[in-house]
């Protein structure tokens, strides 16, 4: 599952961001826009420049026809100064068609009206044009592009002829590579102008595209983490309506998925833990069932032949020894029912069913108390009991089941005592707030094979001890069972001279 989702991440490497796409669509776009925009300006300045040129020369004609009539005026400087102004070359032919004025011409004419033919131009001065194309004609006027073919010269220009009232006609020439170089610099001037304003639109779009996107990967990135269940990130509100809107939506998302998470690890936890309760019951039940199927077979077999004596005795008259066969079947029923309960309460304990009652309690009253109950029993097997617990050590903890630990640690060193025979009590406080209490009597260390084991049911180090003491392997699994349920530890240590067993208990803490 894991490499199916990395060779996934990896093929969204090689994909181009929103961030990339936009841009790039923006920018094609630009520049389809720009070489529009030069195509247009390189075919619509050419007809702009030759309009202004034609418009230049129709102004121009009525300058030389003012000059031309004018009989005041200097005629020649006149000439000279509207060909400089404008650029131009100026030919002037007679109602007749001869031609009498040209700029080129250096020698002698006429002046207005040009009445005299002596002074017309000579047909050589006049140059030979080739009409390319045909731009408009009007009533009194007409424009063409023409090409100057005399000594292959080949130079294209601008014609404009106007008709006067007079009959005379002006031929007004522009050269046509004036106009291509005024439409190129004019290209180039806008194609500049447009590509800065390009960039800088493109800068500025990147910079509005990146103020969308960026919101957007961040919000990829949290619903990522969303995907490995880390919810602690949130979407940052926005000034477009869309993302916050969106930024919103996987807010509310991720608060719901969190407490449905949340909610599914409890029930989970939940589950979990009713899982283990009902595989320690299942557990409990099976020890229970193999502990008492083989503890009491030995009981049952007594009472079975107790009770067939019992009959045979009563059937044959004898009272006495049927009463001594009914104490024999009481007894060894009170050690079943001792049994049982004994193993209804290690039960009880590991299942979790019984509840602790956290109290107060002086742990020192609780050793003298069975010290106190034991006095004849000690004094009888001459054993010297010691209480070295503080009398003010204050303990926190349920009392009943803890005073339990207490009897079954002393009825086991009773059992176990030897040597000096001495059972002695003592404590002293240890590291968080705890007590640790010792119980400790003299007599053989338990063997090191048995020692893992004592605390395991019915499970007996001193396989010699007799039925008659009543004793089933089950008091040290009960002490386990009873600490395990406050999560406090226990344990026995051997010493050269005894055996010492502790369990710990919580301080009260009086604040």
């Amino acid at each position: 599952m894991s490499h199916k989702k990395s060779e996934k991440i990896s093929g969204y490497k090689h994909k181009r961001t929103l961030n990339q796409k936009l841009l790039n669509i923006i920018t094609t776009v630009l520049v389809l826009i720009i070489a529009a925009i030069v195509i247009a300006t390189y075919e619509g300045l050419d007809m702009v420049y030759l309009a202004y040129a034609a418009v230049d020369s129709f102004f121009a004609s009525y300058e030389v026809e003012d000059a031309y009539l004018d009989k005041s005026t200097d005629f020649f400087v006149a000439m000279d100064s509207i060909e400089r102004e404008h650029a131009i070359t100026i030919e002037i032919y007679s109602p007749s068609g001869e031609f009498v004025y040209s700029s080129s011409y250096k020698g002698e004419m006429s002046h207005p009206p040009y009445g005299r033919r002596s002074y017309i131009v000579p047909e050589t001065e006049k140059r030979n044009y080739e009409v390319i194309q045909d731009l408009g004609e009007f009533k009194n006027n007409s424009f063409n592009l023409s090409r100057d073919t005399s000594s292959g010269k080949n130079t294209e220009y601008l014609v404009g002829s106007w008709v006067l009232e007079s009959g005379s006609q002006i031929k007004i020439f522009k050269v046509k590579s004036t106009v291509d170089t005024n439409t190129k610099i004019a290209v180039l001037f806008v194609s500049f102008v447009t590509g800065v304003i390009v960039c800088i639109a493109i800068f500025v779009i990147s910079i509005l595209i990146r103020r969308i996107t960026t919101p957007l990967t961040e919000m990829s990135h949290i619903t990522k983490n969303m995907s490995s269940l880390d919810f602690s990130q949130k979407c940052q509100p926005n000034d477009v309506a869309e993302i916050a809107l969106l930024a919103d939506s996987i807010n509310e998302m991720s608060d719901s998925l969190k407490t449905a998470l949340i909610d599914l690890q409890q029930k989970n936890q939940k589950l979990q833990d009713d899982i283990e309760q009902e595989k320690t019951i299942d557990q409990l039940r099976q020890v229970f069932i193999s502990g008492v199927s083989h503890e009491l077979k030995t009981p049952i077999a007594i009472i079975q032949g107790y009770s067939e004596g019992m009959k045979m005795f009563l059937e044959s008259d004898d009272p006495e020894m049927a009463m001594k066969y009914c104490d024999t079947i009481i007894g060894e029923t009170e050690r079943m029912n001792n049994l049982v309960m004994k193993l209804l309460d290690i039960i009880k304990y590991q299942s979790g069913e019984y509840k602790l009652f956290y109290e107060q309690f002086n742990i020192h009253e609780v050793i003298a108390s069975w010290f106190e109950r034991g006095t004849e029993l000690l004094k009888e097997k001459g054993i010297t009991p010691i209480n070295d617990v503080p009398e003010d050590m204050i303990c926190f903890g349920d009392r009943f089941i803890l005073s339990t630990v207490v009897n079954n640690y002393m009825s086991n060193a009773l059992s176990h005592v030897s040597g000096d025979m001495i059972i002695w009590a003592s404590a002293k406080e240890i590291p968080d707030g705890r007590y640790r209490i010792s119980i400790f009597n003299t007599g053989t260390p338990i063997a090191a094979k048995d020692i893992d084991q004592i605390w395991n049911s019915f499970y007996r180090a001193d396989k010699a001890m007799s039925r008659a003491q009543g004793r089933f392997g089950l008091g040290l699994a009960i002490v386990a069972a009873i600490q395990d349920l406050h999560e406090q530890d226990y344990g026995v240590i051997n010493h050269e001279n005894g055996v010492e067993f502790w369990f710990d208990v919580k301080k009260f803490d009086r604040q």
